[in-house]
């Protein structure tokens, strides 16, 4: 029962703004912010790192229909989908794997310890956002353990401005998505509130095994008292999402099925004028059910899973003996201070966490199991608690800029880890030049440590992993016209990935001995005032990675990179006052990938393609219309291993602005 209360409150809200008497005589109260600024990229990283911050407003046009396709448009960022719309991706900044980047919702550090696959399992669907800033780069200094190449804030929309939209969308596959967005004052009080639900009967139609339908639903909320001293704000959030995951961890079995359930919640109050002030106290709850063999084609009779007359065996005589269950569970409290003096800019940061995990398949054995159901119990746990303390210094001196930071971790069975960074940059009225160098440390998730199935195996006795990032860059603005290039070296220490020496052996997480990345980015953008023209953005990267070992293994996911990767896009006006917005990207991979095909694993070679999206889209009063056409050209392709990804896809959509 508890999803639906999120639900009941927005309803509630909706009618009561709805019965609200907007005449000319009411009277709004400003505004008070409270005490966000852990929650932007600050002035000085802006100059002192690539940085980039994207406003969703664009998305309105882009037929951008989730948070993962709103950055696989930027030319650092790699997202490897194992489904459709956002079902499931994997995400990684600058070829770092997908566990190597911290995700942030509003500043809260939400990344999930059992495995970076659910980091982008977020309470917020694209509708809710305001924007999202990309840190690219070793960031351990800002954001603590686990920035080992940057890191990414999602910042949803502001509860204190009025406003209220509903959308819906219909499409090829049997797909279905609405919204609902609201935010509205009550006296002292600002509510927000976004609702999502999403749905489809998968795009497999003419394959024999159509294992890709989903089930999907968000709701966040947000509560700000807008005290004059103390305000005090409340975020909560719910998601559930149930998904055929066909062929998602190996194509030996294709019915897999994975449902994820999880709720966050972070209440904070700041203050201060010459010493500004904040204090947040944040929970997160997440829940896993991975199904090797999908429950309703594979029925449970007797202790085993039959579907026609097969037992569900791993190999003759060996039988598939249930379903796996996690349940993840962080908890802690953050301290921020900062201030400026004569010696520049000084912020604080403490923070306290614990990680804790209940499961049937992770961690060490529990003395009395806990019940899941009938027949399933967790079995093991493990949790962790560690203690991160960051500080960062930086003053201004004419046209120069330097600054430096460090950040201190400990937790018991990781002892001290130490990551510090430094930048000087230098502004010009239209440029802004920087370097700067810094370290970053990953801890090992409860998958790397104890995972065990029939093609993989934990490793216990995992190190952290650690880097050292040098990066060099320009920054070019001028009116509508911003540039910007860099050059990056990052050397890596006792590297995390999944490897193995020959295809029929077991997946197994290693520390490579080391590994050396170079990389270029570069971007360009430009709006136009008047004509037919409104904007371009073009991007690009390029990556090499080199590894010191004379060992030749198979890797899953280190040396998997985006090689090239390119991203056109443009928006133009189009008859009878509308838009069209096209979008193309390139992708170059490095690697290969096992296959099971004729009764054995053989390995391939990724495949350089392209991908085009059109969409058109018409505002009429406070009435958007909108034609979606993903995969123009209905090109086959796979970001992550073998997994078949949606061809051509059509949607339909209609949008509705009450303010």
């Amino acid at each position: 029962m508890n999803k639906h209360i999120f639900n009941l409150i927005f309803f509630f809200t909706f009618f009561h703004f709805l019965a609200q008497n907007h005449s000319d005589n009411t009277q709004k109260l400003d505004t008070v912010t409270i005490a966000t600024f852990e929650n932007k990229i600050t002035s000085g990283l802006k100059k002192g790192l690539a940085v980039e911050i994207i406003k969703s407003t664009p998305v309105q046009t882009a037929g951008i229909e989730s948070i993962d396709d709103f950055l696989n448009l930027l030319s650092g960022i790699d997202i490897r989908s194992r489904g459709s719309q956002g079902v499931q991706s994997d995400i990684s900044i600058r070829g770092g794997n997908f566990d190597q980047a911290v995700i942030l919702l509003n500043g809260i550090k939400v990344n999930d310890p059992q495995t970076g696959h659910h980091n982008l399992d977020l309470p917020v669907d694209i509708s809710m956002i305001d924007h999202i800033e990309i840190l690219y780069g070793a960031s351990g200094q800002n954001y603590g353990i686990n920035a080992y190449s940057g890191a990414i804030n999602i910042v949803t929309k502001n509860p204190g401005k009025t406003q209220a939209q509903s959308g819906l969308k219909i499409g090829q596959f049997g797909y279905l998505k609405t919204d609902f967005d609201l935010a509205h004052q009550f006296g002292k009080i600002s509510v927000y509130n976004g609702f999502t639900y999403q749905r489809s009967t998968g795009y497999l139609t003419k394959d024999s095994i159509n294992n890709t339908d989903f089930y999907n639903i968000k709701d966040f909320i947000q509560i700000r008292y807008n005290h004059s001293k103390f305000p005090v704000d409340f975020q909560a959030g719910y998601h559930q999402k149930d998904f055929g995951a066909n062929s998602f961890y190996t194509s030996k079995y294709p019915w897999q099925y994975e449902k994820t359930q999880g709720y966050f919640a972070n209440l904070s109050t700041g203050s201060g004028k010459k010493i500004r002030w904040k204090v947040n106290l944040f929970y997160k709850l997440h829940f896993d059910e991975f199904q090797l063999f999908r429950e309703s084609i594979y029925h449970y009779q007797n202790g085993f899973y039959i579907h026609n007359q097969d037992t569900a065996q791993y190999a003759p005589g060996i039988y598939y003996p249930g379903h796996n269950f996690h349940k993840t569970r962080q908890a802690g409290g953050q301290f921020q201070a900062r201030t400026t003096s004569k010696y520049g800019k000084t912020y604080f940061n403490l923070v306290i966490r614990n990680e804790h995990i209940l499961s049937n398949k992770l961690g060490k054995p529990l003395d009395t199991p806990v019940a899941i159901n009938d027949r399933d119990a967790f079995t093991k746990t493990d949790q962790r608690t560690y203690l991160e303390t960051h500080l960062n210094q930086s003053k201004n001196r004419g046209r120069f800029e330097a600054g430096a930071g460090i950040n201190l971790m400990y937790e018991k069975n990781f002892n001290w880890q130490i990551n510090g960074s430094g930048y000087i940059s230098y502004r010009h009225p239209h440029w802004i030049h920087y370097i700067n160098a810094g370290t970053s440390t990953r801890l090992p998730t409860f998958t790397d440590l104890y995972y065990e199935g029939p093609s993989n195996i934990g490793n216990p006795d995992l190190k952290p992993e650690t880097a050292v990032t040098y990066e060099a860059g320009t920054k070019f603005f001028i009116k509508q016209t911003h540039i910007s290039a860099n050059i990056f070296i990052r050397q890596s220490k006792n590297t995390i990935d999944w490897v193995k020496t020959n295809p029929a052996d077991k997946w197994q997480p290693q520390n490579l001995t080391d590994l050396q990345t170079f990389g270029v980015e570069f971007s360009a953008s430009h709006r136009f005032k008047s004509g037919i023209f409104k904007s371009i953005r073009f991007s690009y990267a390029y990556l090499n990675m080199n590894k010191d070992i004379a060992q030749n293994f198979i890797s899953k996911y280190v040396l998997d990179y985006l090689k090239h990767k390119a991203n056109l896009s443009v928006l133009h006006r189009f008859f009878f006052d509308s838009n069209l917005h096209w979008t193309v990207v390139y992708k170059d991979r490095n690697g290969q990938y096992l296959d099971y095909t004729d009764g054995q694993y053989r390995l391939y070679d990724y495949k350089p393609y392209w991908i085009a999206n059109l969409k058109w889209s018409k505002q009429i009063k406070r009435i958007r219309l909108g034609i979606n056409i993903e995969n123009i050209l209905d090109v086959s392709y796979n970001d992550l291993s073998y997994i078949k990804m949606p061809g051509r896809w059509i949607i339909f959509e209609i949008n509705y602005k009450i303010k």
